[in-house]
């Protein structure tokens, strides 16, 4: 199996996450339907759902995670399931000490 060198991974994600015009948005929100989902489809959340070892090195570069928009829309038909407030605690925690930029 061919793998990038973890350093090389890591400096790919960085480059892809400052390379987004705003902060990386955790959610994703349809007026049409006013649902709300986890926006998988945004680093660094996409870098999870590649492989294991895209995984783990994304777990393992919390620079990648210290930036974060988070848009709640004013009025919602249906309340927020407790995977939000979750995945925003882990998003979070995977940014360690570094200080953040939320975007709101």
């Amino acid at each position: 199996m061919h793998r990038l060198p973890v350093e090389v991974l890591q400096v790919v994600f960085l480059l892809a996450v400052n390379d987004e015009p705003d902060c990386p948005s955790i959610f994703s929100y349809d007026s049409k339907t006013t649902a709300m989902s986890a926006n998988f489809g945004s680093p660094p959340l996409l870098f999870t759902r590649v492989c294991r070892h895209w995984r783990d090195v994304a777990h393992s570069t919390p620079e990648i995670w210290s930036r974060i928009k988070v848009i709640l829309p004013g009025r919602l038909v249906k309340p927020l399931t407790p995977f939000f407030p979750s995945l925003l605690q882990v998003w979070l925690a995977q940014s360690g000490n570094l200080p953040l930029t939320i975007c709101i």
